[in-house]
């Protein structure tokens, strides 16, 4: 196991355009993780900001022109060797 998401929480619930959003990655593994980030469905990537050596956080107000939906949203976690791992969730726009 290098690295491994254990949790990823994303708030509120559901987004809305012009209002922040919060989301928190838990991590963990045998390698300290140097970089985690969230790739958007337009292919953009997000980098969340180091709070501990096992969270990591963004926020990030969701777009005024953002259409309603639910939007696939994949975490990309990196490990001091180069290893990466991946956590596949969702966020709906209302």
């Amino acid at each position: 196991m290098a690295v491994r998401i254990v949790e990823v929480t994303i708030t509120p619930t559901p987004l809305r355009p012009g209002v922040p959003a919060h989301a928190v990655c838990r991590v963990e593994g045998d390698e300290p993780v140097q970089r985690v980030y969230a790739v958007l469905p337009d292919g953009q990537p997000l980098n969340l900001v180091k709070v501990s050596e096992t969270e990591f956080e963004i926020r990030q107000e969701v777009p005024w022109g953002a259409p309603p939906g639910t939007y696939p949203i994949t975490l990309v976690a990196e490990g001091a060797s180069g290893a990466r791992t991946t956590y596949a969730t969702s966020v709906t726009i209302q």
